[in-house]
């Protein structure tokens, strides 16, 4: 069986079955592992080349003719062998010879090319030895490429089921590789690279959590997460000391130095302060995130939100992308305003996350969808 595979396909096809097994073996092998992303883009290079190599041996598939000089052979020898049967006399039946037995002095006839007189030789009829020697290789390629009619349709049928399998493999791996990042987009760490695809139509097949407590994370961790919230699409409120984004904009769009659809920020402090409304509705739509400094600012701004989003609750009305408040201090909000604020999240698509230094408290513990420590991982 090997061998013949080898003979209808060669390195090319052999390669293009290894590029394509390799990858559902990597696919079937990886699917419940935490290293599952990188084996499945893995994959889906392996599966991309399988196809294209696919393709190459399907080419070289289709040139191989079929070789019919075991059928002539049979037929020249019989045909032979029906000439010879024909010329060959019936002694037994033949009458007796009336042909003179001396020996003929009749002139044999002169051949017709002989009447003709000396011929030359067209120009350019002589053929020169690269010439012989390019008809011998062509004839060599040719007939290395030549198999019995059974042969050929057993490695068309071969190659057809090749490349069945060389072109549903890339599929599949991207659809893992796909099904892979959307799995882990809604999660508060361990995402993939965000892109601003965010909304209640992903967060129906791929649920978040509306309220999480991140215990162990420094600056450098919150500003990545407010980036990396308005990469998803999403707003933020932001509640904390200070600026942790300092001088630096946040956009939709980022990967590296290319930045697009910068998203504006807001800074809010106890010297100028908007109407909550403003802020909240500006935040509820996506138009602009923003930054509360100070500890009276911040619960100020923490309890317009608990009443803003108890009048939305009323109509049953809910963000279409998620709203982050994101409390960022020594101590948690009251435990009166988180119960408050945990429930109403839930129902109106905000997020609330509590950074902090140290656990939550026994009473607040359970309001909390999840409770991650950076410092032994999220």
């Amino acid at each position: 069986m090997i061998a013949r595979l080898w003979t209808y396909f060669g390195f090319v096809g052999i390669a293009s079955v290894v590029a394509w097994g390799a990858a559902l073996l990597l696919l079937a092998a990886f699917a419940r592992s935490r290293q599952r992303t990188r084996a499945y883009l893995v994959a889906f290079a392996l599966a991309l080349l399988g196809f294209i190599l696919a393709k190459a041996n399907s080419h070289s598939i289709s040139e191989i003719e079929v070789d019919r000089s075991a059928e002539q052979a049979e037929l020249r020898a019989r045909a032979r062998a029906r000439a010879q049967k024909a010329k060959s006399p019936d002694t037994s039946e033949a009458p007796p010879s009336t042909l003179d037995p001396r020996p003929s002095t009749l002139v044999p006839p002169v051949p017709s090319y002989r009447e003709a007189g000396k011929q030359k030789r067209e120009e350019g009829a002589k053929l020169k030895a690269s010439d012989l020697t390019a008809i011998g290789e062509e004839a060599d390629v040719a007939i290395a490429r030549r198999l019995p009619e059974a042969d050929v349709i057993r490695a068309d049928a071969y190659d057809r089921l090749n490349l069945f399998f060389a072109r549903l493999t890339p599929w599949l791996a991207l659809c893992l590789v796909c099904l892979d990042y959307l799995s882990r987009f809604n999660r508060t760490f361990g995402y993939l690279p965000p892109i601003p695809i965010a909304g209640r139509a992903l967060d129906a097949f791929f649920p978040k959590t509306h309220a999480a407590h991140v215990q162990g994370a420094g600056p450098a961790v919150v500003k990545r997460y407010l980036e990396d919230l308005a990469r998803k699409g999403e707003s933020f409120l932001y509640l904390g000391q200070a600026d942790p984004l300092g001088a630096g904009e946040v956009h939709r769009w980022s990967l590296g130095r290319l930045r697009r659809q910068p998203l504006q920020r807001i800074a809010l402090s106890g010297a100028s302060f908007p109407a909550s409304q403003f802020v909240l509705d500006s935040a509820w739509f996506g138009r602009y995130c923003f930054v509360a400094t100070g500890l009276d600012v911040a619960g100020r701004l923490l309890a317009d939100t608990v009443e803003y989003l108890t009048a939305r609750l009323v109509p049953h009305a809910a963000a279409r992308r998620t709203v982050n408040v994101v409390w960022d201090f020594a101590d948690p909000p009251p435990a009166e305003t988180l119960r408050a604020l945990a429930a109403l999240c839930r129902e109106t698509n905000f997020k609330l996350i509590v950074f902090s230094s140290h656990p939550p408290a026994e009473e607040t513990a359970p309001l909390f969808d999840e409770r991650l420590d950076i410092g032994k991982g999220a």
